[in-house]
């Protein structure tokens, strides 16, 4: 196992903000927050086990993803910072946090809960792994290939960005195979006896159904200093809403 695949960029000597991706993405996808929050922040976007540039791994439990951030907050020499997620990064961010391993400045959980989830994404899981991405010359035959079954053009073209060309024909970025071992684990959320005191925000999107108000009960159980922000979006609202996210995580950490 090698460490995670980051990008840093922004001030130094500046408040470091870590930034967490969700299931199937990678750091591009937080790119639009991350470029904003850079011009007066030190930010370091993460691409988790799995997924992006990083290492892949069979095991996907949310104790194995937090410690690798843990890690390369280590090795990066990084104090307090600031954990931003969006769904399953979410859930990493607040298993970190609830860890009690590192002290965090504030944390800012985008469209995600601490609870189970019904399987969602079993039937993408399922059309991933039913075509072997080798048979294909071009990423649009792959787009084709999943039109009847995955019919939503911005879900196939978010999916197919974690898809490359390499000398032996297309790949996935992602190790679907260890998603679907872990999905189980991925779609829950582990047990934690304890509850974390830095100030956490939880932006909730409008259209989703993410985090619902009988969520939070549970959420200031686990994050008593927890605050929550509405947003008009869906559970894709950091992409289509990047400047109001920014500005939320900016002014809440001023």
């Amino acid at each position: 196992m090698t460490g995670l695949n980051y990008i840093r960029r922004g001030r130094e000597n500046a408040q470091t903000i870590v930034l967490i991706h969700g299931l199937f993405g990678s750091l591009d996808n937080l790119n639009g927050i991350a470029r904003l929050l850079a011009k007066t922040n030190d930010v370091v976007s993460i691409d988790c086990r799995n997924h992006g540039n990083s290492f892949k791994s069979d095991a996907m439990s949310y104790h194995d993803m937090a410690s690798d951030v843990l890690m390369l907050l280590n090795t990066l020499g990084i104090d307090s910072p600031v954990i931003v997620g969006h769904s399953m990064g979410g859930k990493i961010a607040m298993s970190l946090a609830l860890s009690n391993t590192i002290k965090l400045n504030a944390m800012v959980v985008i469209d995600i809960a601490p609870k189970s989830y019904p399987p969602f994404h079993n039937g993408i899981i399922h059309e991933l792994l039913s075509i072997d991405v080798r048979d294909y010359n071009r990423r649009s035959e792959v787009d084709d290939a999943l039109k009847a079954k995955i019919p939503s053009q911005q879900l196939r073209q978010f999916l197919l960005k974690s898809l490359v060309a390499t000398p032996n024909g297309l790949e996935w970025k992602l190790n679907i195979q260890a998603i679907h071992n872990n999905y189980e684990s991925i779609s829950g959320f582990p047990k934690f006896n304890g509850h974390c005191e830095s100030p956490c925000l939880f932006i909730r999107a409008e259209q989703s159904n993410y985090i619902e108000s009988n969520d939070w009960g549970s959420i200031t159980a686990l994050f008593p200093n927890a605050h929550c922000q509405t947003i008009e979006g869906s559970h894709w609202v950091h992409a289509e809403r990047p400047n109001e996210i920014a500005d939320f995580v900016q002014t809440f950490i001023n």
